[in-house]
């Protein structure tokens, strides 16, 4: 099977860029998208991922706006038309390789819709590729490159056209691929492997500022990637040698209230910012942590195309309610993605700031 790509000479080995080298169902290859604007008005998280030895691509996107988040979730059947990086009223496109990505979800019964374009600035950064075993076992194998920039378009929502503006709305991404536990339908038969989450407070922060963009990672269980952390501008990356936080959390203490946060690079120079909550974004919405109606997850074949969503009040910090139904609850784990309005010295920007504290089970 050919795809466009295979007129480029970039070949790995001999097969058409729709050939798979091994045959794990975990083995995914995605973008995630996410923006805000500075007034708060709206926050947005997103994802176009292909599973190629599942033969499904798949995609969401978690929009907040006025308290409430509305998803939307797509499935579909991924050959023949690898080409096109969507499903349904959800597509992704590369505008400019690096440089520009357009995200589109088009107008439909799930209520909202929007069309924007996320340029970059400053230089992508490259992370470690960060491969697990477990007594010989491949757990997982994972590249992934972080981006922030500034985002322009618009956005329709409960009846409110909302337009963004490239100097006071924000981007973030990452591009990641590779076998990726959680991913590609549940694990069945294998022996259990102990959890992967240390308790602790993890910090997965990428921010975008007038003058430069940056980003730094901490996880308990001192993943490769974790204390990591660099200054992105249009001159190349400095690397990040110390991270301290200083974190408020709304009253249950999951959600980040404000802090603030301070970087030391390479080079001895250190950069002080603080910030203020403007809204969280539940990707369970967009089908982690088996998010699907049928509770199964990412990259699970539910036939040609599938498709739903739901709206969710998420005023209260922990509490959710679905608003069609009504129902009230609360998810066990503590992963949300916070939008901050972030400050150092005069300069004003956003970050996509990832705060989940980690518990012992059972607490």
């Amino acid at each position: 099977m050919l795809l466009r790509m295979d007129e480029y000479p970039y070949h790995q080995f001999t097969e058409t860029f729709a050939g798979v080298v091994g045959s794990d169902p975990m083995w995914n290859d995605g973008h995630y998208v996410c923006g805000a604007d500075q007034a708060g008005t709206v926050g947005f998280t997103s994802n176009v991922r292909l599973y190629a030895n599942n033969d499904v691509l798949d995609g969401f996107v978690c929009l907040r706006h006025g308290g409430r988040q509305y998803n939307i979730r797509v499935s579909r059947r991924l050959r023949s038309d690898m080409d096109h990086l969507g499903a349904g009223p959800l597509r992704i496109e590369i505008v400019e390789p690096l440089d520009t990505v357009r995200l589109v979800l088009e107008p439909g019964d799930h209520g909202f819709a929007m069309d924007v374009l996320a340029h970059t600035t400053g230089v992508p950064y490259m992370g470690p590729i960060e491969v697990k075993r477990l007594d010989g076992r491949l757990l997982s194998e994972r590249a992934t490159y972080e981006i922030s920039g500034e985002l322009e378009g618009w956005v329709e929502v409960g009846g409110e056209r909302v337009t963004l503006e490239r100097s006071t709305a924000a981007m973030f991404r990452n591009h990641s691929w590779g076998n990726q536990p959680g991913r590609g339908g549940p694990r069945l038969y294998g022996v259990p492997t102990p959890s992967r989450r240390v308790p602790g407070v993890r910090h997965w922060v990428l921010f975008h500022m007038p003058d430069h963009n940056g980003f730094f990672f901490e996880d308990p269980n001192g993943r490769a990637a974790s204390g990591k952390g660099a200054i992105l501008t249009a001159d190349g990356v400095v690397p990040v040698v110390r991270a301290e936080q200083d974190v408020v959390f709304h009253e249950g203490g999951r959600r980040v209230q404000s802090g603030t946060f301070r970087l030391t690079d390479v080079d001895g120079v250190v950069r002080d910012y603080s910030f203020t909550d403007l809204g969280w974004v539940y990707c369970q919405g967009g089908g982690y942590f088996g998010g699907f109606d049928d509770g199964l997850g990412q990259g699970v074949f539910r036939g040609e195309y599938h498709q739903e969503h739901e709206v969710w009040d998420v005023t209260h910090p922990t509490l959710i309610r679905d608003v069609a139904t009504g129902r009230e609850f609360e998810f066990a784990h503590d992963w949300a993605e916070n939008f901050v309005l972030v400050r150092s010295g005069e300069a004003t920007g956003l970050a996509h700031y990832e705060c989940v504290v980690i518990r012992e089970p059972g607490n």
